[in-house]
């Protein structure tokens, strides 16, 4: 097969016949011969209905239905390991990535004879509290993270089938797909695009901060290593104020007084243990996690060209 096309339904009802519309145009612009796979993450509304209706009319279109909300990364994951096409273009359905983006990468991707082109904002999508946000996710991300990432990237890729090989290699639990796409190396080509704005967000700002938290914890240990940086620089500082109180009291009569100093580091130290211990305690749920070796996601059914399957792990 020469190309998969790959999305995951959430809340997707009003988008599904749009954008099977504007990518099945697309594909057929470059072959006949390509497929078409809908992830349904558990969505609650009718997206997997709309979804098998136009399968009654197209066999090119696949639907895997999840046993519940598993999580868009997953999702995705789930989706790409189900691919077969040489070629695997990534979006999501809500059409904010436009599928006409394809014609685009593909060009790129012939001329410059990279294994990935993906979309990056030249400007993040949102108001000032977004972007600023935004911007310092990435921040701390790159520098915290081993391999840094674009700046505002997007879903919308297209990866050659050496790249999507070795991207379903990667078997970890609690995953962030923008480390994962760096981490696996190989030539990619960042293509500045338009996001758009068709409806409201599904992230709310904790799902935006337990994002920053999991992008962070699962994408690096160098957050563990600033940790013991950081206390022992404390503990360097704090032998050198006890050695100076130590002379000043045996040979200057320098006493220290005052509360207010002494419950300001109390609370200091206390601070930065309670936040190591926070940091620890998040590694270890992932060690927990990933050595229970749960499935990624359930799927419940499979609806293929040929036939439908009952549900497994992936």
């Amino acid at each position: 097969m020469k190309l998969s096309i790959v999305t995951t339904l959430y809340k997707s009802e009003r988008f599904v016949k749009e954008f099977y519309e504007r990518v099945q145009k697309v594909a057929r612009e470059l072959t006949e011969d390509y497929e078409i796979v809908f992830v349904n993450d558990g969505s609650p509304d009718h997206s997997s209905l709309k979804v098998l209706e136009i399968r009654n009319s197209d066999p090119k279109v696949k639907l895997i239905e999840l046993s519940r909300n598993f999580g868009h990364h997953k999702a995705v994951m789930t989706g790409l390991k189900y691919t077969k096409g040489d070629y695997v273009f990534l979006l999501d359905s809500d059409l904010e990535e436009e599928p006409e983006l394809l014609t685009i990468f593909y060009k790129e991707m012939s001329e410059q004879n990279v294994d990935v082109v993906f979309g990056v904002q030249k400007t993040r999508k949102g108001g000032f509290v977004e972007r600023i946000t935004g911007k310092i996710f990435y921040k701390i991300f790159n520098n915290l993270a081993d391999v840094p990432i674009e700046e505002n990237i997007l879903m919308a890729r297209l990866m050659n089938k050496q790249y999507i090989e070795a991207l379903k290699d990667f078997s970890e639990r609690e995953l962030f797909l923008g480390g994962v796409f760096a981490l696996v190396g190989y030539t990619q080509l960042p293509i500045e695009v338009k996001k758009l704005g068709k409806g409201t967000s599904t992230y709310s700002t904790r799902r935006k901060l337990a994002l920053l938290v999991n992008a962070i914890t699962s994408s690096t240990k160098n957050l563990l290593i600033y940790v013991f940086y950081l206390g022992l620089i404390i503990s360097f500082v704090s032998f050198l104020f006890i050695m100076y109180y130590l002379i000043s009291s045996l040979f200057y009569k320098d006493y220290l007084s005052g509360w207010p100093s002494l419950i300001l580091s109390i609370w200091f130290l206390s601070g930065l243990i309670i936040l190591s211990v926070g940091i620890l305690g998040i590694y270890l749920s992932k060690i927990f996690e990933e050595t229970k070796q749960r499935p990624l996601t359930i799927i419940k059914k499979i609806y293929d060209e040929k036939n439908t399957k009952q549900g497994k792990n992936s």
